[in-house]
């Protein structure tokens, strides 16, 4: 039947018309703040979200505990708290499966907003301004998850319903450990939602890279560092060693290990052209008393990544070491302390060749007329999750965006629209589709 095989122009009229609800459900969303360890006011409005679409929603647990002896858990940041992730899968007419089973996942956590008085509005008061939609989560990545659900509105107000099960599964705990998407994998390995878990063929996860494919992704790991000197009065500071200065110091071998990993001749290959993939920040630091007294103590928060042919433990470890060798030239009587809550996250390599993924980029190419670019990717995304420990076919495909986890962060409203349209292209084509229901269309 001509209308199950919509032409490009016909999909592209389709999300034009769905623009309102795009930006409506994605400041819905950034309205409901949602740091990372405090996620529930964005999970109900994304509950509310999918109901409204009349698909059924299922609390996953977190629960830190049972994950803690698989190979890719980080130590939490935050307590479990009853906190939960939110699935939500289209059950396709009794009696017809074609195509691929594909799950949209995505992170409804945040980062800290810095000073509110630097946002030219609040973070947490969602605006548009000139083809932007503003604040904090906007982009990363509230705004992906908005076209997957608004994907699935088009496809109804087209007449038209997947004839595969296709899930949304927003989660928690992202930006420190991304432990939110492991638990939801051990909730589907469990009995009784392992049918689910085996009929999933295919991830795309929205994160905000600009339109492009991911072809690999970096390994990240935290450290805190607290480092303990000597205390005394300024005027006798000879006689005292301060922990303050010690870790400026430290962070001087390490920005030099950066730059040494950095060096073209000892870059993995997939970030062979990229500029500088190894980054490492001193992302927080806090230390001393009073301005006339050497400090006792100073804290360092710091995030470093790795290349994805290591292993993330070895990494941490390599870090750790090269800190406490910094600190015993500095002074042997600096006393060092190393925690490793947060991401303990390996890197990957995605593949591109599989099939579902070559017809994501073929969806792409279709709907905008070339191929999408590859990214090698500097950060980490839940991806790896579903690469190293499942046999599902895996990328990051989402719009672009501004200052994330900065200051006025925003998402391209255009390129929202746009990744809307390569999604409902994909569904169309690889999940298949069957007309809606008379009854269950929308108005």
């Amino acid at each position: 039947m001509h209308h199950l095989h919509p032409s490009a122009e016909a999909i592209r009229h389709a999300v034009q018309q769905q623009r309102a609800y795009l930006i409506d459900s994605t400041a819905r969303l950034v309205a409901a703040p949602s740091f990372s360890g405090a996620e529930t006011s964005a999970c109900e409005a994304m509950e509310a979200l999918l109901q409204a679409q009349g698909l059924a929603t299922e609390h996953l647990p977190m629960d830190s505990e049972s994950l803690r002896n698989h190979p890719l858990f980080s130590c939490p940041c935050n307590p479990d708290n009853n906190r939960y992730n939110l699935l939500a899968i289209h059950q396709p007419p009794s009696g017809i499966s074609q195509g691929r089973k594909l799950l949209f996942n995505g992170h409804l956590d945040v980062v800290p907003t810095g000073p509110a008085e630097m946002w030219a509005q609040p973070p947490f008061a969602p605006y548009e301004q000139d083809g932007w939609l503003y604040g904090r989560g906007a982009g990363d990545m509230k705004g992906g998850l908005a076209c997957a659900l608004t994907a699935l509105q088009t496809l109804k107000t087209m007449g038209l319903q997947p004839a595969s099960l296709v899930g949304i599964n927003a989660v928690v705990d992202e930006e420190d450990t991304g432990n939110g998407t492991l638990a939801s994998l051990g909730a589907l390995h469990q009995a009784r939602l392992k049918a689910r878990y085996e009929a999933f063929d295919t991830v795309l996860i929205p994160e905000p890279f600009g339109e492009t494919v991911m072809a690999a992704q970096i390994g990240v790991c935290w450290l805190t560092v607290k480092i303990t000197g000597r205390p005394t009065h300024v005027a006798y500071m000879n006689q005292g060693l301060n922990p303050i200065e010690a870790g400026i110091q430290i962070m001087q071998v390490l920005k030099q290990a950066q730059d040494d990993l950095n060096r073209p001749e000892n870059r993995h290959p997939a970030f062979a052209h990229v500029a500088q993939p190894i980054n490492i920040n001193l992302g927080k630091i806090e230390g001393g008393e009073w301005h006339s007294s050497v400090p006792c103590t100073c804290t360092l928060g710091i995030r470093a990544s790795f290349y994805p042919d290591r292993d993330a433990d070895e990494a941490v470890q390599w870090f750790s070491q090269l800190i406490r060798q910094a600190a015993q030239r500095i002074n042997p009587a600096l006393h060092i302390e190393i925690d490793h809550r947060g991401f303990k996250a390996p890197g990957c390599v995605y593949d591109l060749e599989a099939p579902a993924m070559q017809a994501l980029q073929q969806a792409h190419a279709d709907m905008h007329g070339a191929a999408p670019r590859h990214l090698a990717c500097t950060a980490t995304t839940d991806g790896r999750h579903f690469r190293l420990s499942t046999p599902w076919a895996v990328t990051n495909y989402g719009p672009i965006a501004r200052n994330i986890h900065g200051i006025d962060e925003a998402v391209d409203i255009a390129s929202m629209l746009r990744v809307t349209e390569t999604f409902v292209r994909y569904i169309i084509d690889q999940c298949k589709v069957v007309p809606l229901e008379r009854n269950a269309r929308p108005d």
